[in-house]
Protein backbone atom coordinates (compact mmCIF):
# COMPACT_ATOMS: atom_id res chain seq x y z
CA UNK A 1 0.00 0.00 0.00
CA UNK A 2 1.44 3.82 -1.19
CA UNK A 3 2.73 6.10 1.97
CA UNK A 4 1.27 9.91 1.69
CA UNK A 5 2.19 12.41 3.76
CA UNK A 6 -0.11 15.53 4.03
CA UNK A 7 1.75 18.55 5.46
CA UNK A 8 -0.47 21.66 5.99
CA UNK A 9 -0.61 23.87 8.77
CA UNK A 10 -4.62 24.97 8.02
CA UNK A 11 -6.16 21.89 9.92
CA UNK A 12 -9.46 21.58 7.95
CA UNK A 13 -8.03 21.41 4.35
CA UNK A 14 -5.43 18.92 5.71
CA UNK A 15 -8.02 16.71 7.28
CA UNK A 16 -10.20 17.23 3.90
CA UNK A 17 -7.49 16.24 1.42
CA UNK A 18 -6.28 13.27 3.80
CA UNK A 19 -9.56 11.98 4.12
CA UNK A 20 -9.91 12.31 0.35
CA UNK A 21 -6.38 10.12 -0.03
CA UNK A 22 -7.65 8.11 2.45
CA UNK A 23 -10.49 6.59 0.19
CA UNK A 24 -8.95 5.88 -2.68
CA UNK A 25 -6.23 3.79 -0.12
CA UNK A 26 -3.07 5.18 0.57
CA UNK A 27 -2.38 5.25 3.83
CA UNK A 28 -1.68 9.03 5.29
CA UNK A 29 0.93 10.42 7.54
CA UNK A 30 -0.07 14.06 8.62
CA UNK A 31 2.12 16.98 9.48
CA UNK A 32 1.71 20.74 10.19
CA UNK A 33 4.69 22.29 10.38
CA UNK A 34 8.27 21.55 8.31
CA UNK A 35 10.10 19.83 11.54
CA UNK A 36 6.80 17.00 12.07
CA UNK A 37 6.69 16.68 8.20
CA UNK A 38 11.19 15.70 8.26
CA UNK A 39 10.60 13.69 11.31
CA UNK A 40 7.87 11.91 9.29
CA UNK A 41 9.69 11.10 6.01
CA UNK A 42 12.68 9.72 8.49
CA UNK A 43 10.64 7.36 10.14
CA UNK A 44 7.85 6.48 7.91
CA UNK A 45 9.22 6.89 4.12
CA UNK A 46 6.60 8.25 2.11
CA UNK A 47 6.09 7.63 -1.35
CA UNK A 48 4.86 10.59 -2.09
CA UNK A 49 4.74 14.22 -0.36
CA UNK A 50 1.49 16.49 -0.77
CA UNK A 51 2.72 20.11 0.57
CA UNK A 52 0.62 23.27 1.29
CA UNK A 53 2.90 26.20 -0.16
CA UNK A 54 1.36 29.09 1.86
CA UNK A 55 2.25 31.69 0.02
CA UNK A 56 3.32 34.69 0.39
CA UNK A 57 5.45 33.37 2.98
CA UNK A 58 6.78 29.78 0.20
CA UNK A 59 6.13 27.88 3.56
CA UNK A 60 7.36 24.59 2.27
CA UNK A 61 10.55 25.76 0.34
CA UNK A 62 12.47 24.86 3.37
CA UNK A 63 10.99 21.07 3.59
CA UNK A 64 11.31 20.99 -0.12
CA UNK A 65 15.10 21.86 -0.32
CA UNK A 66 15.46 19.27 2.50
CA UNK A 67 13.89 16.07 0.71
CA UNK A 68 15.69 17.23 -2.48
CA UNK A 69 18.34 17.09 -0.70
CA UNK A 70 18.29 14.17 1.61
CA UNK A 71 15.55 12.09 -0.39
CA UNK A 72 16.00 12.84 -4.10
CA UNK A 73 13.86 10.28 -5.09
CA UNK A 74 10.89 11.30 -2.96
CA UNK A 75 8.32 13.16 -5.03
CA UNK A 76 6.58 16.27 -3.72
CA UNK A 77 3.32 17.70 -5.23
CA UNK A 78 2.63 21.41 -4.46
CA UNK A 79 -0.79 22.88 -3.19
CA UNK A 80 -1.62 26.35 -3.11
CA UNK A 81 -4.64 29.06 -2.60
CA UNK A 82 -2.65 32.03 -3.51
CA UNK A 83 -1.42 31.60 -7.24
CA UNK A 84 1.61 33.20 -6.70
CA UNK A 85 3.52 32.59 -9.94
CA UNK A 86 7.14 33.47 -8.48
CA UNK A 87 6.69 30.33 -5.38
CA UNK A 88 5.23 28.02 -7.91
CA UNK A 89 8.09 28.60 -10.37
CA UNK A 90 10.56 28.22 -7.60
CA UNK A 91 9.36 25.54 -5.89
CA UNK A 92 9.50 23.61 -9.38
CA UNK A 93 12.93 24.74 -10.16
CA UNK A 94 13.69 23.22 -6.73
CA UNK A 95 12.18 19.87 -7.89
CA UNK A 96 8.75 19.53 -6.89
CA UNK A 97 6.78 17.83 -9.01
CA UNK A 98 3.49 19.29 -10.21
CA UNK A 99 1.12 21.90 -7.83
CA UNK A 100 -2.51 22.43 -7.02
CA UNK A 101 -4.73 25.50 -6.99
CA UNK A 102 -7.22 25.72 -4.55
CA UNK A 103 -9.82 24.64 -4.45
CA UNK A 104 -9.01 21.81 -4.60
CA UNK A 105 -10.27 19.92 -7.74
CA UNK A 106 -11.03 16.25 -6.55
CA UNK A 107 -10.56 14.17 -9.63
CA UNK A 108 -8.06 16.72 -11.01
CA UNK A 109 -6.15 16.03 -7.75
CA UNK A 110 -6.22 12.07 -7.73
CA UNK A 111 -5.01 11.83 -11.04
CA UNK A 112 -2.05 14.05 -10.61
CA UNK A 113 -1.45 12.12 -7.32
CA UNK A 114 -2.32 8.79 -9.47
CA UNK A 115 0.26 9.76 -12.44
CA UNK A 116 2.95 11.05 -9.47
CA UNK A 117 3.06 7.64 -7.84
CA UNK A 118 2.87 5.46 -11.34
CA UNK A 119 5.72 7.66 -12.54
CA UNK A 120 7.97 6.42 -9.68
CA UNK A 121 7.39 3.17 -10.07
CA UNK A 122 8.49 3.82 -13.81
CA UNK A 123 11.86 5.53 -12.86
CA UNK A 124 12.69 2.91 -10.61
CA UNK A 125 12.09 0.20 -13.22
CA UNK A 126 13.64 2.53 -15.83
CA UNK A 127 16.93 2.42 -13.39
CA UNK A 128 17.43 -0.61 -14.82
CA UNK A 129 20.58 -2.68 -12.75
CA UNK A 130 23.84 -3.53 -13.85
CA UNK A 131 26.61 -6.17 -12.50
CA UNK A 132 26.13 -4.82 -8.74
CA UNK A 133 22.57 -4.39 -7.48
CA UNK A 134 23.37 -0.10 -7.02
CA UNK A 135 24.45 0.53 -10.47
CA UNK A 136 21.76 1.80 -13.06
CA UNK A 137 22.21 2.11 -16.73
CA UNK A 138 19.29 4.17 -18.69
CA UNK A 139 19.87 4.97 -22.63
CA UNK A 140 24.09 4.23 -22.30
CA UNK A 141 24.25 6.72 -19.12
CA UNK A 142 26.07 4.77 -16.22
CA UNK A 143 26.85 4.88 -12.95
CA UNK A 144 26.52 4.81 -9.12
CA UNK A 145 26.38 8.06 -7.86
CA UNK A 146 23.98 10.01 -6.51
CA UNK A 147 24.47 12.76 -8.32
CA UNK A 148 23.85 11.53 -11.63
CA UNK A 149 21.11 8.89 -10.36
CA UNK A 150 19.41 12.52 -9.60
CA UNK A 151 20.29 13.86 -12.77
CA UNK A 152 18.37 11.09 -14.66
CA UNK A 153 15.30 11.28 -12.07
CA UNK A 154 15.12 14.92 -13.14
CA UNK A 155 15.61 14.21 -16.56
CA UNK A 156 12.85 11.02 -16.33
CA UNK A 157 10.50 13.32 -15.18
CA UNK A 158 10.43 16.43 -17.77
CA UNK A 159 10.11 13.94 -20.68
CA UNK A 160 7.05 15.59 -21.37
CA UNK A 161 7.55 18.94 -20.32
CA UNK A 162 7.94 21.73 -23.43
CA UNK A 163 9.33 24.56 -20.83
CA UNK A 164 12.92 25.41 -21.71
CA UNK A 165 15.08 22.88 -20.52
CA UNK A 166 19.00 24.36 -20.28
CA UNK A 167 21.74 21.62 -19.51
CA UNK A 168 24.75 22.48 -18.13
CA UNK A 169 28.36 20.10 -18.27
CA UNK A 170 31.82 20.03 -19.31
CA UNK A 171 32.69 19.19 -22.68
CA UNK A 172 32.47 15.36 -22.85
CA UNK A 173 30.27 14.88 -19.71
CA UNK A 174 27.27 13.60 -21.31
CA UNK A 175 24.86 16.59 -22.56
CA UNK A 176 23.79 15.08 -25.79
CA UNK A 177 23.08 11.74 -24.28
CA UNK A 178 20.64 13.34 -21.84
CA UNK A 179 18.92 15.01 -24.08
CA UNK A 180 18.02 12.30 -26.35
CA UNK A 181 16.72 10.67 -22.64
CA UNK A 182 14.32 13.53 -22.69
CA UNK A 183 13.50 13.11 -26.38
CA UNK A 184 13.54 8.96 -26.52
CA UNK A 185 10.74 8.85 -23.88
CA UNK A 186 8.52 11.83 -24.78
CA UNK A 187 5.76 9.99 -25.55
CA UNK A 188 4.64 12.65 -28.01
CA UNK A 189 8.18 13.33 -29.51
CA UNK A 190 9.83 10.32 -29.50
CA UNK A 191 8.56 9.16 -32.81
CA UNK A 192 9.82 12.54 -34.19
CA UNK A 193 13.23 13.66 -35.47
CA UNK A 194 15.84 14.14 -32.97
CA UNK A 195 18.30 17.30 -34.49
CA UNK A 196 21.34 17.80 -32.50
CA UNK A 197 23.74 21.14 -33.45
CA UNK A 198 27.13 22.20 -31.84
CA UNK A 199 26.58 25.95 -32.29
CA UNK A 200 30.52 26.24 -31.58
CA UNK A 201 30.93 24.88 -34.54
CA UNK A 202 29.32 26.85 -36.74
CA UNK A 203 30.36 30.13 -37.95
CA UNK A 204 27.61 32.68 -37.41
CA UNK A 205 27.01 33.74 -40.75
CA UNK A 206 26.63 30.02 -41.57
CA UNK A 207 24.42 29.28 -38.66
CA UNK A 208 21.35 31.10 -39.45
CA UNK A 209 20.64 29.46 -42.78
CA UNK A 210 21.50 26.12 -41.69
CA UNK A 211 18.82 26.48 -38.54
CA UNK A 212 16.34 28.40 -40.34
CA UNK A 213 16.90 27.21 -44.03
CA UNK A 214 17.18 29.61 -47.13
CA UNK A 215 15.33 30.28 -50.46
CA UNK A 216 16.72 30.57 -53.44
CA UNK A 217 18.58 33.17 -54.39
CA UNK A 218 18.73 34.36 -50.51
CA UNK A 219 22.69 35.01 -50.66
CA UNK A 220 25.76 33.51 -52.83
CA UNK A 221 25.53 29.61 -53.13
CA UNK A 222 22.14 29.27 -52.40
CA UNK A 223 21.24 27.71 -55.63
CA UNK A 224 18.16 25.44 -54.33
CA UNK A 225 15.51 26.29 -51.40
CA UNK A 226 16.20 24.35 -48.49
CA UNK A 227 14.81 23.25 -45.13
CA UNK A 228 16.41 24.55 -41.60
CA UNK A 229 17.36 22.26 -38.83
CA UNK A 230 14.52 23.71 -37.01
CA UNK A 231 11.67 22.28 -39.61
CA UNK A 232 13.16 18.98 -39.46
CA UNK A 233 12.67 18.44 -35.95
CA UNK A 234 9.42 19.64 -35.95
CA UNK A 235 7.15 17.43 -33.82
CA UNK A 236 10.61 16.44 -32.42
CA UNK A 237 13.49 17.89 -30.40
CA UNK A 238 16.23 20.07 -31.40
CA UNK A 239 19.38 19.94 -29.34
CA UNK A 240 21.81 23.34 -29.72
CA UNK A 241 25.15 22.61 -27.67
CA UNK A 242 27.48 25.59 -26.94
CA UNK A 243 24.08 27.64 -26.75
CA UNK A 244 26.59 30.80 -25.19
CA UNK A 245 28.73 30.82 -28.56
CA UNK A 246 25.81 32.29 -30.16
CA UNK A 247 26.06 35.93 -31.35
CA UNK A 248 23.35 38.28 -29.32
CA UNK A 249 21.74 39.29 -33.14
CA UNK A 250 21.27 35.52 -33.52
CA UNK A 251 20.11 35.03 -30.00
CA UNK A 252 16.98 37.48 -31.05
CA UNK A 253 15.95 35.42 -33.94
CA UNK A 254 15.91 32.33 -32.10
CA UNK A 255 13.71 34.22 -29.05
CA UNK A 256 11.59 34.82 -32.08
CA UNK A 257 11.43 31.09 -32.59
CA UNK A 258 10.54 30.11 -29.23
CA UNK A 259 7.75 32.91 -28.58
CA UNK A 260 6.07 32.96 -31.79
CA UNK A 261 6.17 29.37 -32.74
CA UNK A 262 7.69 30.13 -36.12
CA UNK A 263 10.47 30.26 -38.22
CA UNK A 264 11.03 32.24 -41.86
CA UNK A 265 13.64 30.98 -43.74
CA UNK A 266 16.76 33.06 -45.06
CA UNK A 267 15.73 35.31 -47.86
CA UNK A 268 11.75 34.55 -47.54
CA UNK A 269 9.02 36.56 -46.94
CA UNK A 270 6.57 34.12 -45.49
CA UNK A 271 6.44 32.38 -41.65
CA UNK A 272 6.21 28.97 -41.33
CA UNK A 273 4.47 27.77 -37.94
CA UNK A 274 6.72 24.99 -36.04
CA UNK A 275 6.29 22.97 -33.17
CA UNK A 276 9.30 21.81 -31.90
CA UNK A 277 10.98 21.19 -28.29
CA UNK A 278 14.27 23.46 -27.77
CA UNK A 279 16.85 21.61 -25.60
CA UNK A 280 19.97 23.84 -24.91
CA UNK A 281 23.41 23.03 -23.07
CA UNK A 282 26.33 24.86 -22.41
CA UNK A 283 29.84 24.65 -20.61
CA UNK A 284 29.97 28.41 -20.12
CA UNK A 285 28.46 30.94 -17.53
CA UNK A 286 25.37 32.33 -18.96
CA UNK A 287 24.57 34.41 -15.88
CA UNK A 288 27.96 36.01 -16.14
CA UNK A 289 27.66 36.76 -20.13
CA UNK A 290 24.33 38.42 -19.61
CA UNK A 291 26.14 40.91 -17.27
CA UNK A 292 29.10 41.36 -20.06
CA UNK A 293 26.12 41.71 -22.80
CA UNK A 294 27.01 38.48 -24.41
CA UNK A 295 23.75 36.60 -24.04
CA UNK A 296 20.72 37.94 -23.54
CA UNK A 297 18.35 38.02 -20.76
CA UNK A 298 14.93 37.44 -21.78
CA UNK A 299 16.59 34.29 -23.70
CA UNK A 300 18.27 32.67 -21.09
CA UNK A 301 15.08 32.30 -18.94
CA UNK A 302 13.06 31.31 -21.96
CA UNK A 303 15.54 28.26 -22.13
CA UNK A 304 16.72 27.77 -18.47
CA UNK A 305 12.61 26.83 -17.23
CA UNK A 306 14.11 23.73 -16.26
CA UNK A 307 18.01 23.41 -15.07
CA UNK A 308 20.10 20.00 -15.55
CA UNK A 309 23.79 20.44 -14.42
CA UNK A 310 25.49 16.91 -15.33
CA UNK A 311 28.73 16.88 -13.07
CA UNK A 312 32.36 16.29 -14.05
CA UNK A 313 33.80 12.93 -13.81
CA UNK A 314 36.35 14.25 -11.38
CA UNK A 315 33.43 15.03 -8.88
CA UNK A 316 32.07 11.48 -9.47
CA UNK A 317 34.73 9.25 -9.77
CA UNK A 318 32.72 6.22 -8.31
CA UNK A 319 31.35 6.08 -12.03
CA UNK A 320 34.37 5.11 -13.52
CA UNK A 321 34.41 1.60 -12.50
CA UNK A 322 30.87 0.98 -13.97
CA UNK A 323 31.58 3.19 -16.79
CA UNK A 324 35.03 1.09 -17.74
CA UNK A 325 32.83 -2.27 -18.09
CA UNK A 326 30.04 -0.93 -19.96
CA UNK A 327 32.15 0.58 -22.50
CA UNK A 328 34.77 -2.59 -22.70
CA UNK A 329 31.58 -4.77 -23.48
CA UNK A 330 30.24 -2.38 -26.67
CA UNK A 331 34.26 -2.04 -27.59
CA UNK A 332 34.56 -5.70 -27.56
CA UNK A 333 30.78 -6.36 -29.31
CA UNK A 334 32.11 -3.43 -31.90
CA UNK A 335 35.44 -3.92 -32.68
CA UNK A 336 36.07 -7.32 -31.91
CA UNK A 337 38.46 -7.09 -29.37
CA UNK A 338 38.80 -9.51 -26.21
CA UNK A 339 38.98 -7.14 -23.79
CA UNK A 340 38.22 -9.23 -20.21
CA UNK A 341 38.79 -5.98 -17.87
CA UNK A 342 41.58 -3.90 -16.62
CA UNK A 343 43.70 -4.91 -13.35
CA UNK A 344 43.24 -3.68 -10.07
CA UNK A 345 46.78 -1.58 -10.47
CA UNK A 346 45.28 0.15 -13.73
CA UNK A 347 41.91 0.95 -11.93
CA UNK A 348 43.75 2.58 -8.95
CA UNK A 349 45.45 4.92 -12.05
CA UNK A 350 42.30 5.73 -13.66
CA UNK A 351 40.37 6.30 -10.44
CA UNK A 352 43.44 8.59 -9.27
CA UNK A 353 43.22 10.79 -13.06
CA UNK A 354 41.13 13.59 -13.47
CA UNK A 355 39.14 13.39 -16.63
CA UNK A 356 39.77 16.62 -17.99
CA UNK A 357 37.88 15.39 -20.83
CA UNK A 358 35.36 13.55 -19.10
CA UNK A 359 33.29 10.83 -19.88
CA UNK A 360 34.20 10.88 -23.62
CA UNK A 361 38.10 11.19 -22.46
CA UNK A 362 37.56 7.99 -20.65
CA UNK A 363 35.78 5.70 -23.53
CA UNK A 364 38.77 7.03 -26.03
CA UNK A 365 41.14 5.93 -23.44
CA UNK A 366 39.49 2.47 -23.19
CA UNK A 367 39.11 1.93 -26.38
CA UNK A 368 42.93 2.59 -27.56
CA UNK A 369 43.73 0.86 -25.22
CA UNK A 370 41.57 -2.32 -26.34
CA UNK A 371 42.94 -1.65 -29.76
CA UNK A 372 46.62 -1.52 -28.98
CA UNK A 373 47.37 -3.53 -25.82
CA UNK A 374 48.00 -7.09 -26.08
CA UNK A 375 46.78 -8.08 -22.79
CA UNK A 376 43.51 -9.75 -21.87
CA UNK A 377 43.08 -7.66 -19.01
CA UNK A 378 44.38 -4.12 -19.37
CA UNK A 379 47.45 -3.16 -17.85
CA UNK A 380 48.19 0.60 -16.07
CA UNK A 381 51.08 1.31 -18.46
CA UNK A 382 48.30 0.93 -21.18
CA UNK A 383 46.82 4.46 -19.88
CA UNK A 384 49.87 6.23 -20.78
CA UNK A 385 48.38 9.76 -19.16
CA UNK A 386 46.91 8.09 -16.86
CA UNK A 387 49.54 6.67 -15.69
CA UNK A 388 51.68 9.47 -15.74
CA UNK A 389 49.70 11.31 -13.58
CA UNK A 390 49.47 8.64 -11.04
CA UNK A 391 52.97 8.39 -10.96
CA UNK A 392 53.55 12.03 -10.39
CA UNK A 393 51.07 12.24 -7.53
CA UNK A 394 53.45 9.12 -5.60
CA UNK A 395 56.21 11.20 -6.16
CA UNK A 396 54.49 14.16 -4.63
CA UNK A 397 53.44 12.25 -1.42
CA UNK A 398 57.01 10.20 -1.14
CA UNK A 399 59.16 13.20 -1.59
CA UNK A 400 60.58 11.48 -4.95
CA UNK A 401 60.32 8.11 -3.24
CA UNK A 402 58.04 6.02 -5.86
CA UNK A 403 55.29 4.20 -3.78
CA UNK A 404 54.55 0.88 -5.76
CA UNK A 405 50.87 0.77 -7.36
CA UNK A 406 49.66 -2.28 -4.89
CA UNK A 407 50.77 -0.56 -1.92
CA UNK A 408 48.98 2.86 -3.50
CA UNK A 409 45.61 0.73 -3.53
CA UNK A 410 46.41 -0.75 -0.51
CA UNK A 411 47.06 3.09 1.42
CA UNK A 412 43.08 3.99 -0.61
CA UNK A 413 41.39 1.20 0.50
CA UNK A 414 42.67 1.68 3.58
CA UNK A 415 41.67 5.61 3.87
CA UNK A 416 38.35 4.68 2.12
CA UNK A 417 37.74 2.23 5.36
CA UNK A 418 38.55 4.84 7.59
CA UNK A 419 35.88 7.16 6.28
CA UNK A 420 32.92 5.58 5.62
CA UNK A 421 33.13 4.22 9.43
CA UNK A 422 34.55 0.40 8.36
CA UNK A 423 30.87 -0.20 6.14
CA UNK A 424 32.06 -2.90 3.47
CA UNK A 425 28.89 -2.12 1.30
CA UNK A 426 29.13 1.58 1.37
CA UNK A 427 33.01 1.63 0.62
CA UNK A 428 32.49 -0.52 -2.00
CA UNK A 429 29.75 1.70 -3.71
CA UNK A 430 31.73 4.82 -3.34
CA UNK A 431 34.70 3.07 -4.37
CA UNK A 432 32.85 2.20 -7.20
CA UNK A 433 33.55 -1.62 -7.28
CA UNK A 434 31.56 -4.85 -6.25
CA UNK A 435 31.29 -6.05 -2.73
CA UNK A 436 33.21 -9.02 -3.27
CA UNK A 437 35.95 -7.30 -5.04
CA UNK A 438 36.47 -5.09 -2.47
CA UNK A 439 36.48 -8.07 -0.05
CA UNK A 440 38.77 -9.85 -1.92
CA UNK A 441 41.11 -7.05 -2.57
CA UNK A 442 40.83 -6.45 1.54
CA UNK A 443 41.78 -10.50 2.21
CA UNK A 444 45.15 -9.62 -0.27
CA UNK A 445 46.20 -6.32 1.63
CA UNK A 446 45.97 -8.17 4.87
CA UNK A 447 47.73 -11.07 3.23
CA UNK A 448 50.83 -8.80 2.22
CA UNK A 449 51.12 -7.02 5.52
CA UNK A 450 51.43 -10.72 7.40
CA UNK A 451 53.66 -11.52 4.86
CA UNK A 452 55.99 -8.20 5.15
CA UNK A 453 59.04 -9.10 7.74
Amino acid sequence: MKRILVVDNDEPARAALAALLRDEGYEIDEATTEIEAMQLVERSIPDLVVSDLCAPDCFCVGLLHWIKEHHPHLDVIIVTAFGSIDCVVKTIKMGALNYVMKPVNNGKFLEIVRDALHRREHELKSLRRVNEPYCYLVDEVVGVSRSMEQVLKTALRVTDVDSGILIHGESGTGKELIARILHNRSTHRRNREFVAINCAAIPGEILESELFGSVRGAFTGATQTRKGLIEVADGGTLFMDEIGDTSPQFQSKLLRVIQEKEIRRVGDTASRSVDVRIVAATNRDLKKMIGEGTFREDLYYRLSVIDIVIPPLRDRKEDIHPLVDYFLQDINGRLGTEVEGVSAQAMAVLMAYPWPGNVRELRNSLERAAVLSGHKTLQPEDFPLACEHYLRIAEQHRDDEIIPLKEMERRHLLKAMQKYNYNQKLVAKKLGIGYTTLWRKLKESEKDLNSTP
